[in-house]
């Protein structure tokens, strides 16, 4: 490795370990600092409808069915709502035969063309089998509303559910167009779709259909409160994201926060929510959420930009008793979005409240109460917890509520204090007595599982858990090698990976930890002032930033690198070499 007595020896000159304060029970928020979007993207082939199709056809849902979903969603006690229905493709596709692609020749590789309908869907998610798929192709899918959203089989192999498949973003309308890429002259199988989720209800557009409803008219859209609450409201309600995640029953919306932490130089996306939305690694893999899904003029029914976030999320911890959940979200927060505060002190009685949150999965709505005192609440097979009781003075909470942030108002900012676990509050009540059976919500508490959550958002000291020297690399992809060398204080890490034309391009990250078991920093690439060789100077090398990466450790065998070198956005999960 030529590279590496320089970079130690300029790693050796940097300053000593970065530290955080220990105090912690109230962090403020901060706007996300994502560059603008990146435009639009389309399918590789420029003439993508007249590519030869492969089809696969599911019928209508029956009627019982749809009745079947509305009955098990009355039903559930907390507010998670089900808006999909899983249809395997071996039970339920008009035509299970085996499909082979006709594939065409395009960037240097093979492309191919599949097409999944479903009568009467409204928006389609693929479950796929990609076993047969090299690391190196590529998907693009697309519905039809001409919004294209690209993936390659590594990443995906980085998101698979507990059944091993891959499920695809969600795409509009009851056609879903599936483009598969692969580098070089050899053809593959085509990607096995082995299930769909057959959307009931849009999660790409405002308003829902009658198999459904919109939320109640009591609920209130924020930006009908925009102006009157001001800034720090616009501000925490920019955190609130809409979930979709999908299991073998089919997919859910609830609705999370994006949290700050009490690290300055980084912006990890923590996304606080309820255990009853995402209770496994494997649902968590499948999550995806939609920002900005919420009407721009107040009175008009309107998604928004709406900007799906593909990816998944590590679960970090989750507790059945408390309902909280903490997950890492894989992809990067759009531009706009905010890193919300939290205030981990115990809440006092008859303090003001706010809620934030997608009602039956509609847009964005506001809620406004009061906080009376807690509730010790049976959760389920004798497991029991203490919740805060919310009782709402105007607007309400629905299914597809759960898991949304309980704000107050602390120094100008709108902090959380917890997660909807459930209630019976509804329009029918909004405004009435806080009654058994009535006009009652209730929410996890941010101050009794804070010190579960403490080593993320406000760790004590930045730096390792574990020594983590040695030798990592990529399971689901080859052509990565790894290096992991800490110091007091430091972490210095060099890395190469080979694209798709067989090229190793080399990174180093060197600094200081920027908190617990986890580095941000910058991204660097060498250049050498003349040729390699037996007798190079390593004098000669240089360093560029161009870009930025994390490097988190969740196990002393196990960890996640993220990292942007401005060509490409990748999220990796490392294991250790034994």
């Amino acid at each position: 490795m030529p590279l590496r007595p320089l970079s130690l020896a300029v790693l050796l000159a940097l300053a000593a370990s970065a530290s955080v304060s220990t105090a912690a029970p109230r962090v403020f928020g901060e706007p996300a600092r994502t560059p603008a979007a990146s435009p639009a993207i389309d399918f590789r082939a420029p003439a993508f409808e007249r590519l030869p199709a492969r089809t696969m056809v599911f019928d209508a849902l029956a009627t019982s069915r749809l009745e079947a979903l509305q009955r098990h969603n009355r039903a559930m006690g907390g507010k998670r709502l089900q808006i999909a229905i899983h249809r395997n493709v071996a039970d339920e596709a008009l035509s299970v035969a085996p499909i082979t692609l006709d594939w065409q020749p395009l960037d240097g590789g093979q492309v191919g063309r599949l097409t999944v309908e479903a009568r009467g869907a409204v928006a389609l998610r693929l479950a796929l089998d990609l076993s047969e798929l090299p690391d190196a192709a590529e998907l693009r899918i697309g519905g039809q509303d001409a919004e294209v959203q690209a993936v390659t089989v590594a990443a995906a192999r980085q998101q698979l559910d507990g059944e091993g498949r891959f499920w695809t973003p969600v795409t509009a309308g009851e056609r879903a167009d599936l483009e598969i890429w692969l580098p070089g002259a050899q053809t593959a199988a085509a990607p096995r779709v082995v299930a769909i989720s057959h959307f009931i209800a849009s999660p790409l557009q405002g308003g829902f259909t009658k198999a459904l409803g919109r939320s109640g008219a009591c609920n209130i859209d924020v930006v009908c409160r925009a102006a009157s609450l001001g800034q720090a409201f616009v501000n925490a309600e920019n955190a609130v994201a809409r979930m979709v995640f999908s299991d073998s029953t089919g997919s859910f919306t609830c609705t999370g926060t994006l949290l700050n932490d009490t690290v300055p130089a980084t912006q990890v996306p923590y996304f606080f929510s309820a255990h009853h939305c995402i209770d496994s690694p494997a649902i968590a893999n499948t999550l995806l959420t939609f920002w900005e899904y919420e009407t721009p003029t107040c009175g008009l029914l309107s998604p928004g930009p709406n900007r799906q976030l593909s990816g998944g999320a590590d679960l970090l911890w989750s507790s059945e008793s408390s309902d909280a959940l903490l997950l890492r979200l894989r992809g990067t927060p759009p531009a706009g979005s905010f890193f919300a505060g939290w205030d981990a002190g115990t809440l006092s009685a008859g303090t003001p409240v706010i809620g934030i949150h997608h009602p039956s999965g509609d847009n964005k709505k506001f809620s406004r109460g009061s906080h009376p005192g807690f509730n010790t609440l049976d959760v389920g097979g004798g497991v029991t917890g203490s919740y805060a009781r919310v009782t709402w003075a105007e607007g309400t909470t629905e299914g597809g509520s759960s898991g949304s942030g309980l704000f107050t108002l602390v120094s100008g900012q709108y902090l959380l204090r917890g997660g909807l676990y459930g209630g019976d509050a509804s329009c029918a009540n909004s405004g009435g007595a806080d009654v058994v059976g009535g006009n009652r919500d209730f929410y996890s508490r941010l101050d009794q599982v804070f010190p579960n959550l403490r080593v993320w958002l406000a760790p004590d000291t930045a730096g390792p858990t574990r020594d983590y020297t040695g030798n990592w690399f990529v399971p689901a992809e080859p052509g990565w090698g790894i290096q992991v060398f800490p110091f007091p204080g430091q972490i210095f890490v060099l890395f190469f990976v080979y694209d798709s034309a067989g090229r190793p391009a080399w990174y180093r990250m060197q600094g200081g930890w920027s908190g617990v078991d986890t580095a941000s920093l910058a991204l660097e690439r060498p250049t050498l002032a003349g040729a390699w060789g037996n007798s190079f100077n390593p004098a000669a090398v240089s360093f560029s930033p161009v870009g930025s990466a994390t490097l988190s450790f969740t196990s002393a065998t196990q960890a996640t690198l993220q990292f942007n070198d401005g060509a490409a956005n990748r999220t990796v999960t490392l294991s250790r070499l034994q």
